[in-house]
């Protein structure tokens, strides 16, 4: 039987077992929220009775009303943006009258500010960060955000490189430096901003040609090519964030396209001064302002910002540019059965990417140019039925528009190659590349991307037990209108380059999900046991029938399970304790450079006739065309399970979890071969040079036929992830006698990664004048198994009369390590030009030739790489000059402590530190 038919069949179960813990009578509990200061209504409160997960919201009269709740004791939260949070115990016995709650506006009290993320179970394991912790983090990029996470570190993050999302991976995982990074995982984690989520999928504007990592002159290129990589946090300014939740977790099958995690950022829609923020740091300046509008129930919020970086503030050449700007609006309307909200939101991200030479060189004319323009309209209705099962539709559309320009100028030498331009295989005469020219490449993107989702939420008793169940639908469309690169095809960036393919001729790719998904709160005893159980079926459009994944749903099934135990005292301390479980799969379809490669063209001069005298130069080449489009690729999914423990007594927190994930068929470029056989004609055969007056023709040669291997890379399900660990968090709260909240967390993390999937490979060795005669194919497992140990300690000191808050952390990493999986070094068999395949034996490692093939591990080649113990202190420092003005400073690796050690291989590594700082002005006028 499938796992997820055993869910359901559980699921099924327990809500079968009857409620004997509370009465079976039944009631409504109505009431009104008002301001505590005005006596005002306050329209859409979140009202919870937290026991039966029964909730409403409040209409413009501030009236709520939960019916069919069964009598006992609950507790009721109440909560809404702007006011402070009221929690209560009522106890419901017999028929009562409405009652009222007063909530207070949230007040400027330093000891009440929460500088930490907070770790949440509502949308599986997450962190949420609200807007005092954003506000005395003073981020710079998304990115630094990542930080608050359990086993996050801070860093001083380049703005000229993109910064991409790795969650729970080890520090060195992540770094672009790596080679080995697939970015499964940044490409699986989904970025969804006021319900919609953003999308990359239609990125193409990437350089065809010979850029590699190990070419340092184009390392700018592959650095800031986000084409199938995911999101770049650069883009998503912080000052509008009003709180973000990171899940790392099981989430809701709500949330679709991840196989990661999910990124859920709330942004402010409600009433707010004038705020202005400027910040600088070494090689940075930001500025930002933000107001918010209230006119009756109608709100209105802009927001702008532009950041300008320098990598190096001595050096102007390169540089990174950023500008945003939000118009967001809120409508609520009160009718007779309900409350009908809206929120629309128009958005605009700019971002100007820069590398020039020095002008004092001889390539002062050289330079690389991006300008990134992106507009985006989101909406979403919403509307809150007062009774019934059904407690509201949701309906969300967003729609984004992308104009990208990427220009690159660059000196290039011909080197006596040919101009390279025919799409049909075949031989063709040619003409030579100038000896140096200069090379202009344009490169036009226009991604679109367009969202609908429509899902409802239903209330509802079954034999004593209460289920609330979300149903609903998701479409996704992506599809580039640009034309692509852009060039003069007989000068091109790279020899052998010249046959662009305009984006626009690639089809759209359309995405269609269905989700239903069940939530559960069961009464066992005094006991609790809540359960989210769901599943998301998806489904690829628009693909034809040749793909494997056409016509195929993907199956999500998703759960999370925790058992609450009954309360008791410890020291005169209410205390809490819970454990929970989890499970669940994610699936992320490839994108459209997965999908739709460019064709390889490899091309082989047969004749290279190069004369002094150019009227009499000839060239002849033989190209030969590969369509690498891998029609067996499958979409990337990602298994997780997870335990979990959390206990609170007074305001101690603690909360621990394990996770593992396994993903088997991560998206990955792999190397395939072909063979290409072509001829040579013989110069020495051919016409005396001094008896030509036109360039000679093939013809006048003799030839000699040649074969050739050729590899290409084909986008593969070759790539396996395995992810284990656990995390840990514990709030101390605040500790009066030293005014200080204590916290600490931290994560140990283990990651292997990388192939057991067959490969193709050849040597460079040339034999004879010749290429090398034999193919190699490898099986062994080329994964890295990395380990990450660290733990931060936090003190928030908060001196409300002086108008301070200090944030000093000690962020220990107190060991990482990473090793190659174990191999012989040798293929399993080889293959030579006619297509033959011979087993390799361990004999072949000695042959004069098929050594070539052994790729001999070294002595310590295998050992594990363990790095000791980093410390650093981070010290924040927020000063609250008056209710309207801020000031906020930093110094990350203020002191250090890192300690020289040895390798494996005996070399001595000294390490060292340097400390960078930056400061912040915030005015509310």
């Amino acid at each position: 039987m499938k796992l997820s038919s055993l869910i359901l069949l559980f699921v099924f179960g327990i809500a079968m077992i009857p409620s004997q813990a509370i009465s079976q009578t039944h009631q409504s509990v109505k009431g009104r929220v008002l301001s505590k200061e005005s006596g005002k209504a306050i329209a859409f409160a979140t009202v919870v009775l937290n026991e039966s997960q029964k909730w409403s919201t409040t209409n413009l009269k501030g009236e709520f009303s939960i019916d069919n709740v069964q009598n006992g004791e609950y507790t009721i939260i109440v909560s809404c943006l702007g006011y402070k949070k009221i929690q209560d115990t009522i106890s419901l016995t017999e028929l009562r009258n409405p009652f009222t709650l007063h909530m207070s506006v949230e007040s400027q009290d330093l000891s009440e500010v929460t500088v930490i993320a907070e770790e949440s179970r509502e949308n599986g394991t997450s962190s949420v960060i609200k807007k005092d912790a954003l506000n005395h983090l003073q981020p710079s990029s998304f990115a630094d955000i990542l930080e608050l996470l359990p086993g996050g570190v801070s860093s001083n993050r380049s703005l000229t490189s993109m910064n991409l999302i790795s969650l729970r991976a080890p520090v060195e995982t992540a770094k672009i430096s790596n080679r080995e990074n697939t970015y499964n995982s940044s490409l699986g984690t989904a970025f969804v901003v006021d319900g919609t989520p953003l999308s990359n999928d239609a990125q193409l504007q990437t350089v065809s040609g010979a850029v590699t990592y190990t070419n340092t002159s184009d390392d700018y290129l592959v650095y800031r090519n986000t084409t199938g990589k995911g999101i770049d946090m650069r883009m998503i300014p912080t000052d509008d964030i009003e709180s973000v939740e990171i899940v790392r977790g099981i989430p809701s099958v709500a949330y679709g396209s991840l196989s990661s995690g999910l990124v859920n950022i709330q942004r402010s829609y409600k009433k707010k001064p004038l705020e202005l923020r400027a910040k600088a740091n070494s090689g940075m300046k930001l500025f930002a302002l933000g107001k918010g509008f209230e006119f009756g129930n109608k709100t209105l919020n802009v927001n702008l910002d532009y950041i300008n970086y320098k990598s190096d503030p001595r050096n102007v050449m390169t540089n990174y540019s950023r500008m945003t700007a939000s118009l967001r609006f809120k409508d609520v309307w009160n009718t007779n059965s309900g409350m009908l909200k809206l929120k629309t939101n128009i958005n605009y991200t700019g971002s100007f990417d820069e590398s020039k030479r020095d002008e004092e060189n001889d390539t002062k004319d050289e330079f690389y140019k991006n300008d990134y323009n992106k507009y985006r309209l989101a909406s979403n209705l919403n509307y809150y039925f007062d009774r019934g099962i059904v407690k509201n539709i949701n309906f969300s559309v967003s729609g984004s528009y992308t104009f990208e320009n990427k220009k690159i100028r660059r000196y290039r030498t011909g080197r006596m190659s040919p101009i390279l331009i025919e799409k049909e295989e075949g031989e063709y005469y040619g003409e030579f590349l100038p000896a140096s020219y200069l090379a202009n490449l344009k490169i036009e993107g226009k991604p679109v991307f367009l969202f609908a989702n429509l899902n409802s939420k239903l209330d509802f008793d079954v034999l004593g037990t209460n289920h609330n169940l979300i149903v609903g639908a998701d479409w996704r469309y992506n599809k580039n209108f640009g034309r692509g690169e852009v060039f003069d095809v007989t000068r091109p960036l790279y020899a052998g380059n010249g046959r662009p393919r305009p984006a626009k001729d690639i089809p759209a790719m359309e995405e269609l999900a269905i989700y239903a998904e069940e939530n559960l709160l069961v009464p066992i005893g005094l006991n609790r046991l809540k359960i989210r159980v769901g599943v998301r079926a998806a489904s690829l459009l628009n693909v034809s029938d040749k793909y494997c994944i056409s016509n195929k749903f993907y199956l999500d099934p998703r759960f999370n399970l925790s058992w609450q135990f009954p309360s008791f005292m410890i020291f005169d301390k209410l205390s809490k304790l819970s454990v929970r479980t989890g499970f669940g799969w994610h699936t992320k379809f490839p994108t459209l450079s997965h999908l739709y490669p460019n064709k390889v063209y490899y091309d082989a001069v047969q004749l290279n006739f190069y004369s002094q005298n150019d009227q009499l130069r000839q060239m002849h080449y033989k190209t030969k065309i590969i369509d690498p489009t891998n029609f067996a690729l499958k979409p990337n999914r990602n298994q997780k399970m997870e335990v979990g423990l959390e206990f609170k007594s007074g305001k101690i927190k603690f909360d621990i979890t394990a996770y593992k994930e396994e993903m088997s068929e991560g998206l990955r470029r792999m190397s395939n071969y072909d063979l290409f056989s072509f001829k040579k004609y013989i110069i020495e055969s051919g016409p005396d040079p001094s008896t030509l007056n036109a360039p000679p023709t093939i013809d006048m040669f003799d030839y000699k036929q040649y074969k050739r291997f050729v590899s290409y890379g084909q986008s593969k399900n070759g790539s396996r992830e395995e992810k284990k660990g656990i995390e840990y968090q514990l709030d101390l709260g605040r500790i009066e006698a030293i005014k200080s909240r204590v916290s600490i967390n931290g994560a140990w993390m283990y990651m292997k990664y990388g192939s057991d999937a067959p490969r193709y490979k050849t040597s460079s060795v040339v034999i004879g004048g010749d290429d090398y005669p034999y193919m190699g194919y490898y099986e062994w497992d080329t994964s890295r198994e990395y380990e990450q140990f660290n733990t931060n300690f936090r003190f928030d000191t908060q001196i409300d009369e002086l108008g301070l808050i200090f944030s000093s952390t000690f962020q220990v990493l107190w060991y990482t390590s990473w090793k190659y999986s174990p191999h012989n070094g040798m293929p399993s068999y080889y293959i030579d030009m006619n297509d033959n395949k011979f087993e390799y034996t361990e004999a072949d490692t000695q042959d004069p030739i098929l050594k070539h093939l052994y790729e001999k591990p070294s002595d310590n080649a295998f050992d594990t790489e363990r790095v000791p113990i980093t410390i650093d202190y981070n010290l924040k420092v927020t000063k609250l000059i008056n209710q309207n003005m801020r000031l906020a400073f930093y110094v990350n690796r203020i002191l250090y402590y890192y300690p020289d050690y040895n390798r494996k291989d005996g070399f001595r590594v000294k390490r060292s530190a340097s400390p960078y700082f930056g400061m912040e002005l915030n005015i509310n006028i």
